[in-house]
């Protein structure tokens, strides 16, 4: 059982949403939890990922997963211990799987433990994935049980992670660095991803950006 990984963060990729540890030349893929990734962006704070030299260090307290139904095994990682303890007990609710609970976990542990203690099924049903049979799920199988980390001090996120703008931005890193990867400079990259945002806000891919990017410079 792997608890506890400490290392370098070396990519870092929201659809997952999952990050890549880097222990001592051994590569981890860990499933984060969407509210955590603000403190994750703050953490690589616009460095060169692929740069093994600027990478931050980065502890994760994680949790393996393993079914018959689902055997290529998962870890999940948390910044904080109790983070990990809840996440253990959200999974034990019927039809939520570390996946679905990762993606679904965009306010922090104390809001969503308080909502689950107050039975406040509004807030519940504003995650993602999270419907009105989920939500009365989740209350029944955890009210009376999570009164602890409804009192923790983890900053509260009441505001849910925007995860259309998390997408976009690192859309955006990613296309930058595509560019740059190609003989440019990162400010001339940078100006030029932005610009083709800008013109052709419909762009979804990095691929479909970077190619609007070198089609500009070509005209």
């Amino acid at each position: 059982m792997i608890t506890h990984l400490f290392g370098q963060l070396a990519r870092m990729e929201p659809d997952g949403p999952t990050v890549d540890i880097d222990v001592q030349g051994v590569r981890y893929q860990v499933l984060v939890p969407l509210f955590l990734w603000p403190e994750l962006l703050e953490l690589a704070h616009e460095r060169d990922l692929d740069d093994p030299a600027q990478r931050p260090e980065l502890a994760l307290h994680t949790t393996y997963h393993a079914t018959t139904n689902v055997p290529v095994p998962v870890l999940v990682g948390f910044l904080r211990r109790p983070e990990r303890d809840f996440f253990r007990k959200f999974t034990t609710v019927e039809g939520i799987g570390p996946a679905k609970a990762a993606k679904a976990m965009t306010v922090s542990v104390s809001t969503l433990a308080r909502a689950i203690e107050q039975e406040d099924r509004a807030t519940l049903t504003k995650l993602p994935g999270i419907g009105a049979r989920a939500a009365d799920k989740i209350i029944a199988t955890l009210r009376g049980k999570v009164a602890a980390e409804a009192a923790l001090r983890d900053g509260a996120i009441d505001r849910p992670v925007d995860v259309a703008a998390m997408r976009q931005n690192t859309m955006v890193a990613d296309s930058v660095a595509a560019v740059t990867g190609l003989g440019y400079s990162r400010a001339e990259a940078t100006r030029w991803v932005e610009e083709a945002i800008v013109a052709q806000p419909e762009l979804a891919t990095v691929e479909e950006l970077t190619l609007a990017v070198l089609r500009a410079r070509a005209r």
